[in-house]
């Protein structure tokens, strides 16, 4: 089973930072080198992401982790978002993810019972 923590690092955050990732690419025309630039990582690793190497995408279909993703991009692109909002942002996306359920968590591990989650 695994706990909260492992199921943003090892699915949310990277499934995040690749759709973000195509959002750039795709929106603003940028290359794998200004992405990486922008979301504080390598360009292998964006790479990686866009052939879909890391992460689980289930919860992409939904509207608004859409929206979230979409509001991500426009701020790194235009430069409105700092490392620690964007810090905040990721949190608050894989948030949204796991308590509506988009995401499976282990079942004595989930967001309600957590108390670093509510802090």
């Amino acid at each position: 089973m695994k706990t909260v923590c492992e199921v943003v690092v090892h699915d949310i955050l990277p499934t995040l930072r690749a759709a973000i990732a195509k959002e750039l690419i795709a929106s603003y025309n940028l290359n794998q080198g200004e992405v990486a630039k922008l979301l504080d990582v390598s360009q292998p690793a964006v790479s990686q992401y866009l052939r879909q190497l890391r992460g689980k995408s289930g919860f992409l279909e939904n509207k608004a982790v859409q929206d979230e993703i979409k509001e991500i991009s426009g701020k790194l692109h235009q430069n409105q978002i700092t490392s620690e909002d964007l810090s905040t942002k990721m949190c608050s996306v894989s948030n949204l993810i796991i308590s509506n359920g988009l995401i499976k968590v282990g079942k004595f591990h989930g967001v309600d019972g957590c108390v670093v989650c509510k802090s």
